[in-house]
């Protein structure tokens, strides 16, 4: 029954995209959106089979059995199903950016077991279509993302194709039923709205209200992400007016806003965000204890010596793990392979980088979010599959300006 219930969704969803006019205006052919889409499809059904079947603990797992429950609440008691989400066991609302013990810490759950309750009313509570409309909506994200990225470059179809819709963490993290996927579509919906906004000087109140709504979606699902967005984006509307000094205007507010972070060690815990920093690198330490994957970490105290001297293992942990040599399962040698593919990448562009090239504000922001992201991630997490997977959905946003900004005549010519 299910089978046949999920090819009769998935032939629809490919009939039906091809005929939106957001898919229809990125330019891809009908038959290659349809492929990228199935591809995002049965990356989500390998994902769901593993961490299902094999993770029986995993987030994901309880994620659908507490969608289920609240699927009975629905019809058994709608009053509570509708009311629940406000409602905390936690001392009152205070709490915004701690790890545990938090009503807000619990939101970002709740609202993917919402989200997972109301599909359960079209999918009969089957996990694996869910999975088919959960990939649905993430894939607005990516088809978001391309659009522009292929404004800026054009001329790197292929490129810009597989970086936003193909590479293998981004689209097996993204499309499990997770924050992951609704982070990556969150982000994207922001830029891809913002961007064209400034590019056409119009800002229509609808596309306003969208982008408002996906911050606040990127806040209650993983406020820090937002929290180290912010200044990226603060820089990207400053330097939209004043592109040919962009990289001065991102240094200058990075530094600026740098300043004001170790300043608020000064004010009391609530808004202290060195310490909430520290407090989350402490609570992941709990959840590493006894892990398959934890990794040996230096305890971040929240002073600003401490962030200085714990830079290097953060970007050690965050840009290069895991190595080749720690072949912990199958899954942590394929992505042993990804970041060295990726670090092979990364030492074209230093040393085969196009001359004068012209860089967007866009591509400032996407660096310094990415390279901001990617250390406090170093700093916190002593996990090696958590580190792999909060980094995954971040590589389309450095790696395409990587790519496209690299010679590659020039390294052909050395080959030959």
């Amino acid at each position: 029954m299910f089978y046949l219930l999920f090819i009769i969704y998935l032939v629809f969803f490919c009939w039906l995209i091809p005929r939106i006019k957001f898919f229809k205006n990125t330019g891809l052919g009908k038959y290659f959106l349809i492929g990228l889409f199935i591809a995002r499809v049965l990356a989500g059904l390998i994902n769901g089979y593993i961490f299902l079947y094999y993770y029986p603990v995993s987030d994901i797992a309880f994620f659908h059995q507490q969608g289920i429950e609240e699927f009975h609440l629905l019809f058994h008691n709608t009053a509570e199903y509708f009311t629940n989400i406000f409602q905390t066991n936690h001392s009152g609302y205070g709490a915004f950016l701690e790890s545990s013990n938090s009503y807000w810490n619990d939101t970002r759950s709740n609202l993917i077991i919402k989200m997972l309750s109301i599909f359960d009313i079209f999918s009969g509570k089957n996990f694996f279509i869910n999975s088919l409309f959960f990939n649905f909506f993430v894939f607005l994200g990516t088809a978001a993302l391309y659009k522009v990225f292929i404004e800026i470059f054009p001329t790197q179809k292929i490129v810009v194709v597989i970086c936003v819709f193909l590479l293998p963490s981004v689209i097996f993290f993204s499309s499990a039923i997770h924050r992951d996927g609704l982070i990556y579509l969150s982000i994207s919906m922001v830029i891809y709205h913002l961007f064209f906004m400034m590019k056409n000087k119009y800002y229509p109140w609808k596309k306003i209200l969208i982008t408002l709504f996906f911050t606040l979606l990127i806040l209650l699902l993983r406020n820090f992400v937002l929290i180290i967005m912010l200044p990226a984006l603060l820089s990207w509307l400053i330097a939209a007016k004043r592109p040919k000094y962009s990289l001065i205007i991102f240094s200058g507010v990075y530094f600026f806003l740098g300043i004001l972070f170790f300043c608020t060690t000064f004010l009391p815990h609530a808004y202290n965000l060195p310490a909430h920093v520290a407090g989350r690198q402490a609570a992941f330490i709990e959840i590493a204890k006894g892990g398959v994957s934890s990794i040996s970490i230096n305890l971040l105290h929240p002073n600003f010596k401490s962030f200085l001297i714990n830079i290097p293992q953060a970007i050690n942990h965050s840009f290069m793990r895991p190595y080749l040599t720690e072949h912990v399962n199958f899954l942590y040698i394929l992505s042993a392979l990804e970041i060295f593919f990726y670090e092979v990448l990364f030492l074209f562009f230093i040393f085969f980088r196009k001359k004068n090239m012209l860089i967007y504000p866009l591509i400032y922001f996407s660096i310094f979010f990415t390279i901001t992201m990617f250390i406090v991630i170093g700093y916190t997490i002593p996990i090696i599959g958590a580190i792999v997977r909060y980094r995954s959905i971040y590589f389309p946003f450095v790696l395409i300006p990587v790519i496209c900004y690299t010679d590659w005549s020039k390294i052909k010519k050395l080959i030959i």
